[in-house]
């Protein structure tokens, strides 16, 4: 696999302790995996690469052509019953490692994680077709006798797609109809929605350790991308760190396989009992000894101008600002949805923060609250108007005191800097909160 046609977000190619295997597997094996990957609903081609670094690791098999067609299938019998025993949430992805702490948002879009390798496909194929086929990531439909046929770096195989059909998984480039190639050799969709939800915490094994819990960006895909979550609750993970040479820009995301939502373990035994109180969110997300992510309302400013970076899109230069951890009394908020164009589901939300220390330095005026923009993501995976009892949801009022995580930007209006918040996720315990009686008014007017 070329450099160029690696994508750290797309769980098909990233795996790079695999060796190159042959693109084909015995029947009887392939059968076995096809049926563990509708069952658990999975892509086909995870699962063969989650077989293949099996046996690698366990059978120190590096070529399954080497070995005979019965032993390979016993191995696919092992391997099914082994996950079979994980839940309904499928097989883990190679490599991964127990995480633990706790969730602190959602992001508030999904985004397609394969758009990257699709336009990298159209470019070389347009440039060296050949090229492009031997890289063994692209693979180019032929019409031949009123069929389809697929070439790829280990020959053409004719398919049962009529040439009046459109191909499998394909697109086109220079006007022919290509596509993207898994390990195996076979196509593969050519999207793969994706969502980052953020978690602060650390390698279980670390955690403890001085400076190793941070903030992280887990990349959840498929029908996790839509996963609902506990907001502050400690909890266990499986998921991928990033390789040691990663880009900077990428050394804070975690990989996770298709099905990880449903095997987060919500627990906070993963510390000595004398050390669970300080897993409770108002001390966790607070406490700079443990991390830097905390910012109080007052110093948000400060944080964007030491955390913010510079980017370039379509020749025009933008700014965003850091994602924080901060604190507030809420003063306002529209729990009601209204129109965002912005929004991928069209809808938005709000609350306005404050404190004591931000009314000392600034009186009455605009900057003496924090307004924060909560997006269709964050209201329906999360529950960021209400506190939760063990599974009751208790709606909380204004001068209620909230935790929220989310990403910083600033406005300048009449000579003075303005922050504001894209809320990602909001904590609310139920004896820092004030109940709100339900029923009536939801929009903010009723506050005023």
């Amino acid at each position: 696999m070329t450099e160029e046609y690696e994508d750290m977000n797309d769980e098909d190619i990233e795996n790079e302790q695999m060796v190159d295997v042959a693109s084909s597997l015995p029947a009887g094996v392939l059968e076995r995996l096809e049926q563990y990957a509708t069952r658990t609903k999975q892509d086909i081609q995870q699962v063969v690469a989650e077989f293949l670094e099996q046996i690698a690791k366990e059978h120190q098999c590096d070529n399954p052509a080497a070995e005979d067609e019965d032993l390979l299938i016993d191995w696919a019998e092992q391997m099914f019953i082994e996950t079979r025993n994980r839940g309904s949430g499928g097989m883990v992805m190679a490599g991964s490692i127990p995480f633990v702490g706790c969730f602190v948002g959602v992001d508030e879009k999904r985004r397609d994680r394969r758009s990257n390798l699709v336009n990298r496909a159209k470019r070389d194929f347009t440039l060296d077709p050949n090229a492009a086929i031997s890289s063994g990531m692209v693979g180019h439909y032929i019409k031949k006798d009123g069929l389809w046929s697929l070439s790829t770096n280990n020959g053409t195989t004719l398919t049962e797609t009529s040439t009046e059909e459109i191909p499998e998984h394909s697109f086109v480039a220079d006007g022919e109809r290509i596509c993207l190639l898994a390990k195996s050799g076979r196509p593969k969709a050519m999207t793969m929605n994706g969502r980052n939800y953020h978690f602060l915490g650390a390698p279980e094994e670390e955690f403890t350790n001085d400076g190793a819990i941070q903030l992280w960006r887990l990349d959840m895909q498929g029908e996790d991308a839509d996963a609902e979550i506990l907001i502050g609750e400690p909890c266990r993970i499986m998921a991928r760190p990033p390789r040691e040479d990663a880009k900077a820009d990428w050394k804070d995301v975690l990989s996770t396989s298709m099905g990880m939502a449903k095997m987060i373990e919500y627990t906070d035994t993963f510390v000595n009992e004398n050390m669970r109180g300080l897993l409770k969110p108002f001390k966790f997300w607070t406490d700079t000894d443990l991390h830097g992510h905390f910012a109080p309302l007052e110093d948000l400013v400060e944080a964007f101008e030491a955390g913010s970076r510079t980017f370039t899109i379509n020749g025009e230069q933008g700014r965003s600002g850091p994602i924080v951890l901060t604190k507030g009394t809420v003063n306002r908020m529209s729990t009601e949805s209204r129109d965002n164009q912005y929004d991928e589901d069209g809808r938005g939300y709000s609350i306005t923060l404050t404190s004591t220390a931000l009314q000392s330095q600034h009186g009455s005026n605009d900057s003496a609250d924090v307004m924060g923009w909560i997006g269709s993501a964050c209201h329906d995976l999360t529950t960021p108007f209400s506190a939760r009892t063990d599974d009751e949801l208790i709606p909380y009022a204004e001068r209620s005191t909230v935790l929220v995580c989310g990403r910083v930007a600033v406005k300048r209006k009449d000579g003075v800097d303005i922050p504001s918040i894209k809320v990602m996720g909001v904590f609310a315990d139920s004896r820092r909160i004030r109940r709100r009686q339900t029923g009536g008014d939801t929009g903010e007017g009723q506050f005023n």
